[in-house]
């Protein structure tokens, strides 16, 4: 068959991929990144989203997953218009079952049939279009062996033993949230479906892990694995002379493979030393508990004869040809440096677990050599007693490891639910020889950690963050992967930092799973057409009285806070602005943080600057007409804000991504438009200038809107910033002007002291003259410390975020009946929020919901059709501030000198806050009544 990419005539063969159909046409880089870079196949298996390529119009699709079909169209570049990814959802497709597995590699394989055989309802996921995962992968379709080898006929008869007990096996089947054992949403070829189980059985699997040296983001650089599933299911190389370099047996395997089907392997570079006689031990280990395993290792060596096999060597980077493809690698050895030419280059230095799903669902993690495990017993059952995580995915122990484990965590899960499974003797021997096996052949394999990264290495390879970038986000102050990833968007791509959540763990000092960041549906890029489906609306937020502390925090500041004049109790947006207007007045002033500064609702909003009142503001618009409160007291303020937003831009020297875009408010209904007419007339009272426009002028100036809107609200003085580098910015310049800024140290209590403030802290005890409580939605705790409670409670919300897509929206948008807030930010990325709701644990963690997040995207899209042609890349939450609408500000009645700086609607007005709050405090305004404590009296 033949397919085109970029008008090019390529020849491909039914069944191959379509990056291996490229691969063998030479053709090795695929597309380009924002900075210009080229890229190419890296992971082979999905993970690294590199290989992005427009297939027949559809933009952002992994040539390494999609297979190819005559006459199909590739394209390198983005398309203008993106084509829609999927059809609108039907009727919700809910499929019940006793045992869920996800994952159909060996381990997923094993648990399934073991648990079918028992009489269990199981149904088996997997991504791929046929089971087996990275070890067991079938052939390609359009080849033959005479001889299958031990991995393909482990495969055939791993499938045709689930086939035999009853397994429903789905393909093109990928889990995109996590919500519940008995709430798993997918797609399942193309079309969304969720999963009812009793049980669940996690058998994701390991992708390599990061290998971050200079030039590995190069074109013709992949790892291991990826390589590994060219060669061995399409039979296609990336070149006829590769370098293979790195860590383990697998490369090995790799480099005899390659030269068996005609490839020159330049050199097969290891980093661990080479065996000798103190390695004794751990072969006769091997080759009790596995004879055949260290036969093949032997075998496979007997074929490398000739081959240069360079132990001991250190990897020092990839240098490119003129084209800017890989072209040798560079490694440090005993002898010297060596420079090793080649037209490829497969890199491999360990596993990571894919633990997000088992994240997501809560299951215990533990950190080991700086990669994530889910904690599991003898069965593979998690801290969660319904749920098992088995094989690679759960704790890397090889094949032999995973299929005995998957058998034990199928048989526990069927006998759980009731049905006759008895515990294998054998499967647990076999599963004991198993991993007698891999602690010998790690101990032969062990190697030095690799060097830690220059400055000008990328680490981030989706977002092209530098370990430069992070070293300076960390010397200002960003000290967990949370706080780094809102600092310089390190771990914000498509891959959801599956390749550098551990390189730059390993920068920061990562210590436990409370260090990483939280997994977030969608765990991968997923259609937004497919998950747009309406959901309720105007039921209320959950509201939570007591807003527990959030889970992710850092080492304590070095420096334990000391006596000031004014303490800042709480490091968001409110608290720094207080701040820095403060120092500015030159008072000495101390911000506390229990956490990172910023880390909370300051950059987990979506960055509009709203001006105009909200539909969810004063109520449901059905109901509420013309009616003022709270919310319409404070539109004064939002102006003002902004203005003084700008300035904080110019003292920073940097746009923060702030423009007043302007902002519309749509209308699709008659009762709607009326809406808007008691709205304005609302906020004219308080001096701010909306225009009503019809249908046609709102095509004229957003021609991008879907069509069903009769009339629209233009408020010119609204707009939008960047949260995460306005955040900044406010930290460092509040630091300039004297402030001293601590992170991750709580406030245990608070006593009167003379007329001044005792405040006792996880860190020590320190005295202050005068309190600003800025704590955000636990702002009620820090008061009730005083003795003095206040009104403020937390509730949780989310934002989604789309890959970046071409312009198509200027303006600020919200609707007058729904909730929604939609932008699109200077990379393009569209951003939507408008208050649905998220939900929180005990442990401070806040996550989505899938009916927040389908039913967010529904109004979205009904908004701005042209997101059927996007992916929906992230999703989060955070806990938000809840209040009645307008801030609440000034000294508390019976305490003086201790004083709040609480808002709603927090990002826009957090500048005014802080100001009016310094003012106050200098005596220089008095805080009007209607944002005081006084109107809750």
């Amino acid at each position: 068959m033949s397919i085109a990419f970029d008008g090019r005539p390529i020849s491909a063969l039914p069944g191959e991929s379509v990056g291996a159909a490229l691969s063998a046409a030479g053709i090795l880089a695929l597309r380009r990144t924002v900075s210009g870079a080229e890229r190419g196949l890296h992971c082979g298996m999905g993970a690294c989203f590199d290989c992005l390529v427009t297939i027949d119009g559809r933009a952002n699709q992994r040539a390494c997953m999609v297979a190819v079909a005559d006459g199909m169209v590739v394209e390198s570049a983005a398309p203008a218009h993106p084509a829609p990814l999927a059809e609108a959802p039907g009727a919700e497709d809910v499929t019940s079952c006793d045992v869920l597995v996800v994952g159909s590699g060996v381990a997923g394989l094993a648990a399934a049939a073991a648990a079918a055989r028992a009489g269990a309802r199981t149904i088996l996921l997997d991504e791929r279009e046929k089971p087996g995962g990275q070890y067991a992968k079938p052939l390609g379709a359009a080849h033959e062996q005479a001889r299958p080898d031990a991995q393909h006929r482990l495969g055939d008869a791993l499938r045709a033993e689930a086939i035999a007990a009853g397994v429903t096996m789905l393909a093109d089947a990928q889990v995109w949230g996590a919500f519940a054992v008995d709430d798993m949403a997918a797609l399942v070829g193309g079309r969304a479906a969720r999963f009812n189980a009793k049980r669940l059985v996690l058998a994701t699997g390991a992708h390599e892990a990061p290998v971050p040296i200079p030039g590995w983001t190069l074109p013709g650089v992949m790892t291991v694995g990826g390589m590994q599933s060219l060669a061995r299911a399409q039979r296609v190389s990336p070149a006829t002379r590769v370098v293979i370099a790195g860590n383990g047996p697998l490369n090995l395997q790799l480099a005899a493979e390659l030269v068996a089907g005609g490839v020159e392997v330049a050199a097969v570079v290891e980093t661990a030393a080479k065996p000798g006689l103190r390695h004794a031990a751990a072969v006769l280990a091997m080759a009790a508990s596995a004879p055949d395993l260290l036969w093949d290792g032997a075998q496979s060596l007997r074929r490398l004869r000739g081959v240069p096999i360079i132990y001991g060597a250190t990897l020092l980077g990839c240098e490119a040809d003129a084209a800017g493809h890989f072209a040798a690698l560079r490694i440090a050895t005993a002898t010297g440096e060596q420079r090793v030419e080649a037209g490829a280059c497969a890199l491999n230095h360990g596993f990571a677990p894919d633990t997000a799903l088992a994240r997501a669902l809560g299951c215990a993690q533990r950190l080991r050599d700086g990669r994530l495990e889910t904690v599991a017993d003898a069965d593979g059952r998690t801290s969660d007693p319904a749920i098992f995580a088995v094989g690679d995915g759960a704790s890397f122990g090889g094949a032999r490891v995973a299929l005995e484990s998957g058998r034990a965590a199928g048989l526990a899960a069927a006998r759980d639910l009731g049905f006759t499974a008895p515990e294998d003797a054998r499967n647990t021997r076999a599963l004991h020889r198993a991993e007698k096996f891999q602690r010998a052949l790690w101990r032969l394999y062990a190697a030095p950690p690799l060097a830690a990264p220059a400055d000008t290495t990328i680490l981030c390879r989706c977002e092209e963050v530098t370990a430069g970038t992070l070293r300076a986000a960390m010397a200002e102050g960003a000290q967990s992967l949370p706080a780094l990833k809102r600092a310089t968007r390190a771990g914000m791509g498509r891959c959801q930092g599956r390749f550098c959540a551990e390189s730059i763990g390993r920068l920061c000092g990562a210590e436990a799973e409370a260090d990483f960041s939280a997994p977030r549906a969608p765990l991968r890029p997923v259609p937004i057409a497919v998950l747009a489906r309406e959901h309720p609306e105007w039921g209320g937020a959950p509201i939570v009285a007591a807003p527990p502390a959030i889970a992710w925090r850092g080492t304590p500041s070095a420096n334990p806070p000391t006596d000031c004049d004014v303490l800042v109790i709480g490091g968001g947006v409110a608290g720094l602005s207080t701040a820095l207007y403060l120092a500015r007045d030159g008072h000495d002033v101390a911000v506390l943080d229990r956490a990172q500064p910023g880390v909370a609702a300051s950059t987990a909003n979506a960055g509009t600057l709203h001006v105009q009142l909200l539909s969810y503001d004063i109520g449901d618009p059905a109901v509420a007409r013309g009616g003022e409160g709270p919310a319409a007291s404070a539109l004064p303020l939002a102006p003002e804000s902004i203005a003084l937003w700008e300035a904080i831009a110019r003292d920073a020297g940097e746009p923060l991504g702030l423009k007043r875009s302007g902002g519309l408010m749509l209308a699709e209904t008659a009762e709607e438009q009326a809406w808007l007419v008691q709205k304005a007339a609302i906020e004219a009272r308080h001096g701010i200038r909306t225009d009503f426009i019809g249908a046609n002028e709102l095509r004229d100036l957003a021609p991008d809107l879907g069509p069903h809107f009769i009339a629209a609200a233009f408020c010119e003085a609204e707009g939008m910033i960047d949260p995460l580098r306005a955040t900044l910015a406010l930290a460092r310049l509040a630091r300039a002007a004297g402030a001293r800024i601590h992170a991750n140290t709580s406030v245990i209590a608070i006593a009167r002291d003379g007329g001044g403030f005792t405040v006792t802290t996880e860190a020590g005890t320190l005295r202050c003259g005068r309190i600003v409580n800025a704590a955000g939605p636990w702002a009620g705790q820090v008061a009730a410390l005083s003795g003095h409670p206040i009104p403020v409670r937390g509730s949780v919300q989310q934002v989604l975020a789309t890959e970046a897509a071409p312009p198509m929206l200027r303006h600020a948008v919200a609707h007058a009946g729904r909730h929604l807030s939609l932008k699109q930010g200077s990379g393009g990325h569209v951003l939507i929020g408008g208050g649905w709701p998220g939900t929180h644990d005990a442990q401070g963690a806040t996550r989505n919901t899938r009916g927040g997040i389908e039913g967010n995207l529904w109004v979205a899209q009904r908004v701005l059709p042209a997101l059927a042609g996007l992916h929906l890349v992230r999703a989060w939450t955070a806990m938000n501030i809840h209040l009645d609408g307008a801030p609440l500000l000034g000294e508390t009645p019976g305490l003086p000198g201790f004083f709040n700086a609480v808002t709603f609607n927090g990002y826009t007005l957090a500048p005014i806050v802080g100001r009016m709050t310094a003012d106050a405090m200098a005596g220089r305004a008095a805080i009007p009544e209607r944002f005081s404590l006084a109107r809750f009296a």
